[in-house]
């Protein structure tokens, strides 16, 4: 526990950072283009996460898999022949999707924002495509070397570029100055991120990355991940990409900035714990994944840190919403109150899932792993585009807190049969105590009663304080210790 407290320590350091970074953009962006061009903001960067996932294979995580695995074994020459084939094949196909992503854009543009003027966006993404994917490898790079203090540099100074980006270029050319500001902050990461991964990685280990033919033995481990990875990256963005879409075409752009301030807040705002899940968790169980024990160890660890800090966490959230949502976008955005109380209900089970499924990958259960983000992922649009006509885009958050319950009963029974998962018993005591009271208190968080709404709520986030104190006293002193 506490080596992961530490880790997650520093990470949540640089997440605070971002957050704060990431708050002052999307209010820029709030504030001078309004819920509706936050909305095709939004669905623009989905579009582009839809062309980079298809650009890296969906390997993105497999590459970060191979890159600890040598990392760990000091495979210098692997490394090396890693590096140079994954930046010719990915970059590549960036430049071939880009490419036709340009000659294609109004006919995207009307498919995914369901106007075909907004073209111009398309040719900003697909330009921004180009420094997207060699940015994923550099970030991923780091963190499979392990190097979470140069992690933690690039992304700040990618958001720091980013805000200055948005800053000028959204006053001077509005919505698509803010797109355009994306694909600077991408080629800004590019060029710090290659320093850093030749001070941290590369020049210790004397490897200098020369231009050469693809590695045909490298491509085949690739191409070995990319079957189920890319699938499951391209169902997850697809189904994000359909959806969105739904919504703008049924409801307008507006509906779809109000679904992205609930969004945004469950992956940006508590994201601290899902960037420490893969940036620390994964290559360490890459590292360790012949010790079953330490990885349920790790498991373990991590299901702990997300019942004690983000349970109540979510709670003070959305408790609080009508005070935070002005302050970090406008007061028109308070319409999306509903979408945020099913939304971050489901961040919660989604953060369960994932403490169990960091060691999918370093254990090479692609078959699993693709028939979840097809169950989940699919499941999820399916509900949302059932329920759009009847609930409005606030379909949307109740299928996602929807899907992941369904994911999590059919998550858990996989690792517990296939894998010998087991539940520590301190950790069941705590699931028995906080899960019922987190259902209740999203439950009341619903309404508009001061006492029920809001009192009885933070009343449990209280009593968890109380109850938890021995896991916040064990972490605050292994953050001391690290010092």
């Amino acid at each position: 526990m506490s080596e992961l407290v530490r880790s997650i320590g520093l990470l949540s350091g640089q997440q605070l950072v971002l957050m704060v970074i990431g708050a002052t953009r999307v209010k820029i962006v709030a504030a001078l283009l309004g819920p509706a061009g936050t909305g095709l903001v939004a669905q623009t960067v989905v579009l582009q996460d839809v062309l980079r996932q298809a650009a890296l294979l969906g390997v993105g995580n497999g590459f970060l898999k191979l890159v600890a695995e040598a990392v760990g074994r000091d495979d210098r020459r692997t490394l090396e022949r890693l590096l140079a084939t994954s930046f010719a094949l990915f970059g590549g196909l960036a430049l071939l999707l880009g490419g036709g992503a340009v000659l294609v854009a109004p006919w995207v543009a009307g498919l995914v924002f369901h106007d075909a003027s907004l073209a111009p966006l398309i040719v900003i993404a697909a330009i921004g495509l180009v420094f997207a994917v060699p940015a994923v490898l550099v970030f991923r790079i780091l963190s499979g070397a392990l190097q979470f203090r140069a992690y933690a540099q690039l992304a700040i100074a990618d958001s720091l570029i980013g805000l200055g980006a948005t800053i000028v270029l959204v006053r001077l050319f509005g919505l698509m100055g803010a797109v355009a500001a994306l694909a600077i902050a991408e080629g800004a990461s590019v060029v710090i991120g290659g320093w850093l991964v030749w001070r941290f990685v590369l020049r210790p280990r004397g490897i200098r990355i020369r231009v050469q033919s693809l590695d045909p033995v490298i491509v085949r481990r690739l191409f070995r991940l990319a079957g189920a990875l890319a699938a499951t990256s391209m169902v997850a963005t697809g189904a994000a990409l359909l959806v969105r879409g739904a919504i703008i075409g049924s409801f307008g752009a507006e509906a779809n900035g109000y679904y992205q301030v609930a969004w945004q807040v469950g992956q940006n705002y508590l994201g601290i714990l899902s960037a420490s899940l893969w940036t620390y968790g994964m290559p360490k169980v890459a590292a360790t994944v012949h010790d079953p024990a330490a990885v349920q160890a790790l498991q373990d660890d991590f299901l702990q840190l997300v019942l004690a800090v983000l349970a109540p966490g979510i709670v003070v959230l959305l408790c609080t919403r009508d005070a935070w949502v002005p302050v970090l976008y406008t007061r028109a955005f308070l319409a999306a109150a509903p979408m945020l109380v099913w939304q971050l209900g489901g961040e919660l089970v989604a953060m369960l899932r994932q403490s169990m499924n960091i060691s999918l990958l370093p254990r090479e259960r692609l078959g699993f792993l693709l028939f979840q983000a097809v169950f989940y992922w699919a499941g999820w649009a399916a509900v949302a585009l059932v329920l759009l006509p009847h609930l409005g885009a606030t379909a949307a958050a109740f299928a996602y807190c929807v899907a992941n319950v369904a994911t999590l009963v059919v998550t858990f029974v996989y690792h517990r049969d296939a894998l010998g998962y087991r539940i520590r018993p301190d950790n069941a005591r705590l699931l028995a105590v906080t899960l019922p009271g987190f259902a209740v208190a999203v439950a009341l968080a619903t309404g508009d009663d001061a006492t029920t709404a809001r009192l009885i709520p933070m009343a449990l986030v209280a009593f968890w304080i109380v109850w938890n104190r021995r896991i916040y006293l064990r972490a605050l002193a292994a953050l001391r210790g690290a010092r």
